[in-house]
């Protein structure tokens, strides 16, 4: 069980629960019926009350706030790469090839089944929210809230873009008269009547991706880069479709670029880095990630070629 607590300041004289929660704790209305009608989900000094109940000085207003994971998850045995952990997320480095969600074709061999593994001894089984969402073949960190506040928090940074990922990925062919840096400002669509493929259209979501060419390479006379990207808005397949929009498809991209380009079998796409403030933080914490191996090996094993 979470439990949150508050000792009450001078300036919260008179308030009640609601008051403060809504508007001090920063709490949402869905967080508050979650636990108002459970027993002993909001205290004052250890006494039960309800969200009319009135604040005074030093007091201190605790919310208990059980999991009640709700969601039919199939634990199952499988690696888990835990990069941070506390008692609110967990911060996974998911390998390429795992989906996240149970779906179709992968009901226990997905990366909740095994978080869901990890904890099966747990007293009390967290909640396993994903926020945010990677593509089976997009390696990197993802987080993963544990309980309903920290859900609540970190999809409130999703929404004011105080919450940010940045991406590394391996891109066909070399920049040349085309700039190294930029933002891409090109709305997305759905391409009709087409099973999960998008496109650049103006009647589009807006979408926007912040873009900058870290090196250029060369495998056997075969051109490609390697380019940072900072997601302004969160469209489904963005940074493929914005990339293959410059003409340079991500390495292996089946879709909108060559499957198998460079020997690479995915999508060139690595999760390197995630700013968010962890729940009941003020001060922002960055996340980042090792290199994936197969971005190691490619890079390795080709030649640099320096800007001119």
């Amino acid at each position: 069980m979470r439990q949150l607590s508050y000792i009450i300041e001078p300036e919260a004289e008179g308030l009640s629960v609601n008051a403060y929660a809504r508007n001090i704790a920063g709490l949402s209305r869905a967080f508050l019926r979650s636990v108002k009608f459970r027993e002993n989900g909001i205290l004052i000094n250890g006494q039960r009350v309800t969200t009319r109940g009135v604040l005074h000085t030093g007091d201190c207003l605790v919310f208990n706030m059980p999991n009640d994971r709700t969601q039919k998850i199939v634990p199952a045995e499988g690696p888990v790469s835990i990069a941070f952990e506390n008692a609110d997320i967990v911060l996974v480095n998911k390998p390429a090839g795992l989906v996240i969600h149970p779906c179709h074709g992968h009901y226990s061999d997905t990366l909740l089944s095994y978080l869901a593994w990890h904890y099966r001894l747990l007293p009390e089984q967290p909640l396993l929210c994903p926020i945010g969402r990677l593509d089976k073949d997009t390696s990197g960190l993802i987080l993963v809230a544990k309980n309903k506040y920290a859900a609540q928090q970190l999809e409130g940074q999703r929404a004011s873009h105080t919450l940010s990922r940045v991406y590394l990925a391996l891109t066909e062919g070399h920049w040349s008269n085309q700039s190294k840096s930029g933002l891409i400002d090109r709305p997305i669509e759905k391409v009709p009547d087409c099973f999960n493929r998008y496109q650049v259209s103006d009647a589009g979501r807006p979408s926007r991706t912040e873009y900058e060419v870290l090196s250029e390479f060369s495998q056997e006379g075969t051109p490609f880069s390697l380019v940072r990207l900072k997601l302004q808005t969160g469209r489904t397949h963005q940074i493929r479709v914005h990339m293959a929009s410059l003409s340079h498809p991500l390495l292996g991209d089946s879709i909108y670029g060559h499957a198998g380009f460079l020997g690479f079998d995915r999508a060139a796409l690595h999760s390197f880095e995630i700013t968010c403030q962890l729940p009941g933080c003020q001060e922002a914490t960055v996340f980042s990630s090792e290199m994936p191996i197969d971005f190691q090996k490619l890079i390795t094993h080709s030649s640099s070629i320096p800007y001119l």
